[in-house]
């Protein structure tokens, strides 16, 4: 009996035991709100104000009496309350009486357009997932971008730079202050830039799930903007963009055709890796044995991590893709071939989140394509052709950035590879299309400067005159149309001048010529002189301008372009004419050799047309004089050419009985005795006194006397005033540097003393300056000087030198 009973209290015991465990572990089972954690409650905010549930914990002293007090009264109801700062704890282990538990609402898409208010926010954006379930793809737990409206949210001092969060942040860890800057970021539009970018990888991971763990493609488009938007905002951070642009490449590959080549980008690498669709696209091509094309080459080349575009590239995309274009193609005229490596290609995506991993089916018909990332040989070659290209662009690129809104100006064409100018359009095309009409269908046309400058846009103050560097960029644009015109300034004394016409005439390149060879010098020198003659009577009679068409035809040392400029200068001369009375001054200064010879060439072209008349015997008399020759030399001349003076002239009022008889009127017989003709031998002689001649078309014939030239100390000779930098262009520097400024007109005459073309020589000094200083050393205006914050660099190195 006595082990009977023993063994029905032991019985008793773990009965008793058993009952607690269980008891034990239904509260462990409860909601959190019911074992005792402080939670904010969906849908309970009011006027801005928010309320919770909670309950008090009881002592534990007194739980016993609770539970027999619970089976005689109601159980007790919650109250209604203003959020405390800190809860206070809430029981864990008694769940109420009565009331039946619902089970946690599970987290859904939110559609963009679908509102959903928390903690005071309204937020319609949508692509976020939203409740209390949802589990994440791997490992278990809770989704990362989940917003649980059961979790704290604080009601204030939100940690917007993100401070508290932690790698892979996910909202149910996250603090209540970085919630709530998490649902101020986006009820605010996901577009604050100082946000910390903890908060959009939060958002992200919800982007990454929808696509590819529940792959509802519908969603596709709407979250490949959405991503290119962030982008934009949060680029700058690298591993976002790392991140971002894996999945629009994986997004592409399985959204789109892989035969479609990818659109051409300056940013078309994901991080340090060839973007996938590229890669697939090429592989193809290398599986069919295709020749890769001009824009196959620079996808290739774009999307390699060994490609890092330089700014003029990048600034000048537009521009550099049909240069590419042209350049590839003069390369590789039959594309290039290229051979398949023997590695294979394979994806997979691995998200920011790190929940997931994805496998992408890349196979061509169940067969792996190779691999191009695997090449690097041929990139060698296309890197080459991509460098000469960004420098072609550089200086157009320089306006460029100096000129954000210059694209399509005339003054931005001129600076762009002559190939590229045709397919330029706006104000471009527009003069383009004016001065070719101008032409009807004739080979040369003559238009007023100033009709000219409004064409190409180039603005002219009232009363101003027409600068170097107006002419310099008429001349830039005709060139690019193969229009010259005269008078051009770069190849000649003068350019164009206000209330003058211009001449233009169709010649490829727009008639480019060295305009300090000898033979050219010694030929304008000559025809200045003949038309200068030939105007004097205020009529130019077609035989005096076929006289001198014949003299430079029958010039030897003469290329064809060179005589077509000289013709053209010829045409425009004996339209406009030059001023005889500051030419006159200036021929005073030739020796006496190249005075005989000035004066010869212009008894010739007054006696091309058969006679004289008064006022062209006038100016040879003026001719003379000035030049300090016996006047009765003109009359000499005269007979001796068999001319017909019209009327009888007095010579000089200080001997009135001096005079020329009027030679009797030709044959008709003979009619080629009216004319004179300058012979070749002659020409021989004037091309045989270049230096003098040079003297000529500096003097007679610039619009403006230019100022004395700056001093300047030369450096000895043979070294360079410059590390860097050759003789010439270091004396031309030193030279501005030690004036502070030089016009325009005044540093194109230095330049060219130094047999440099003054553009060009701006553009080797400036070039030079961006591999010294990182920008540019000269400004040009209308005047050229040194930029004022590096005078004391330029010094140091002048004296290094």
């Amino acid at each position: 009996m006595t082990w009977f009973l023993i063994i029905l209290a032991v019985l008793a015991v773990v009965i008793w035991k058993m009952v607690g465990k269980s008891s034990a572990k239904q509260a462990a089972k409860l909601p959190d709100y019911e074992r005792g954690k402080p939670r904010d409650l969906d849908g309970m905010s009011r006027k801005d104000q928010d309320f919770v549930y909670t309950f008090e914990r009881q002592p534990r002293a007194d739980r016993s009496a609770a539970k027999f007090e619970r089976l005689k009264s109601d159980p007790p109801k919650p109250q209604a309350r203003s959020a405390p700062t800190q809860a206070p704890p809430l029981p864990r282990d008694v769940p109420q009486m009565g009331r039946p538990m619902s089970p946690p609402s599970r987290g859904r898409w939110i559609a963009p357009g679908e509102t959903i208010e928390l903690a005071g926010f309204r937020y319609a954006g949508g692509m976020v997932y939203f409740g209390k379930v949802l589990e994440a793809p791997r490992g278990g737990g809770v989704d990362n971008s989940l917003i649980d409206p059961s979790l704290k949210v604080s009601s204030g001092s939100p940690d917007r730079a993100g401070h508290s969060m932690y790698y892979w942040p996910s909202y149910s860890q996250i603090q209540p202050q970085a919630r709530r800057a998490y649902l101020e970021w986006l009820a605010g539009g996901r577009k604050d830039p100082e946000v910390g970018i903890g908060y959009v990888f939060l958002f992200f991971y919800g982007l990454e799930r929808r696509l590819f763990v529940e792959r509802v493609r519908e969603d596709f488009p709407a979250i490949a903007e959405e991503v290119r938007r962030l982008v934009s905002i949060y680029g700058g951070n690298g591993s976002f963009h790392g991140y971002a642009n894996r999945l629009l490449d994986t997004l592409e590959v399985m959204s789109t055709q892989h035969d479609v080549r990818p659109a051409l980008s300056p940013d078309m690498r994901v991080g340090y890796e060839m973007p996938m669709a590229t890669r697939i696209y090429l592989g193809r091509l290398l599986d069919g044995g295709s020749a890769f094309e001009a824009d196959d080459a620079l996808v290739w080349l774009l999307g390699s991590p060994e490609t890092g575009l330089r700014t003029p590239a990048t600034r000048c995309f537009d521009e550099l893709v049909p240069l590419w274009r042209l350049r590839f193609a003069e390369r590789y005229p039959n594309g290039l071939k290229v051979r398949a490596p023997k590695s294979r290609l394979k994806m997979q995506y691995r998200p920011a989140s790190g929940n997931f991993e994805i496998d992408v089916d890349v196979r061509l018909g169940g067969r792996e394509l190779p691999d191009v990332a695997a090449l690097s040989a041929p990139l060698a070659n296309l890197h080459q052709i991509l460098d000469n290209c960004t420098d072609e662009l550089g200086a157009y690129s320089r306006f460029l950035g100096k000129n954000p809104e210059g694209r399509g100006t005339v003054e931005a064409a001129h600076l762009l590879p002559k190939e590229l100018f045709a397919s330029v359009g706006g104000q471009v095309a527009e003069a383009r299309q004016t001065i070719e009409a101008l032409f009807e269908g004739r080979s040369l046309t003559t238009v007023r400067t100033e009709l000219l400058l409004e064409t190409l846009g180039i603005e002219l103050p009232a009363g101003a005159k027409v600068n170097t560097a107006m002419a310099n960029q008429v001349g830039a644009f005709l060139d690019r149309i193969d229009i010259g015109h005269e008078p051009d300034r770069r190849y000649g004394p003068s350019g164009p001048a206000t209330g003058g016409r211009v001449l233009l005439f169709k010649a490829a390149g727009g008639a480019p010529v060295d305009g300090e060879a000898g033979a050219y010098k010694a030929a304008r020198t000559m025809l200045e002189i003949s038309a200068m003659a030939a105007h004097a009577d205020g009529e130019v009679a077609e035989a005096e301008f076929t006289a001198i068409r014949t003299d430079l035809r029958n010039a030897t040392g003469l290329s064809e372009i060179e005589r077509a400029r000289l013709l053209a200068h010829a045409s425009i001369l004996l339209k406009d004419g030059p001023r005889q009375q500051s030419a006159l001054g200036r021929l005073a200064k030739l020796p006496d050799a190249e005075k005989r010879q000035a004066a010869k060439s212009a008894v010739a072209a007054v006696l091309a047309d058969g006679h004289a008349s008064p006022t062209e015997v006038k100016f040879l008399e003026k001719l003379y004089k000035t030049l300090g020759f016996p006047v009765d030399d003109v009359y000499a001349s005269l007979h001796r050419g068999g001319v017909e003076v019209d009327a009888p002239v007095a010579v000089s009022k200080a001997e009135p009985s001096r005079g020329v008889p009027i030679p009797e009127r030709p044959a008709p017989a003979a009619p080629k005795s009216n004319v004179v003709e300058i012979d070749a031998a002659r020409l021989e002689r004037i091309k045989a006194e270049t230096s003098a001649v040079s003297s000529l078309l500096a003097d007679i014939f610039v619009e403006d006397t230019p100022p004395p030239p700056v001093p300047v100390a030369s450096p000895t000779s043979g070294q360079a005033a410059f590390k860097g930098l050759d003789e010439a262009h270091g004396e031309l520097l030193a030279a501005i540097l030690s004036a502070g400024s030089i016009a325009r007109g005044d540093f194109d005459d230095r330049a060219r003393a130094l047999r440099l073309l003054p553009d060009g020589a701006i553009e080797t000094i400036n070039e030079w300056g961006f591999e010294t200083f990182d920008e540019p050393v000269i400004e040009d205006d209308d005047d050229v000087a040194v930029a004022g914050h590096l005078r004391s660099q330029l010094e140091q190195l002048e004296k290094a030198a």
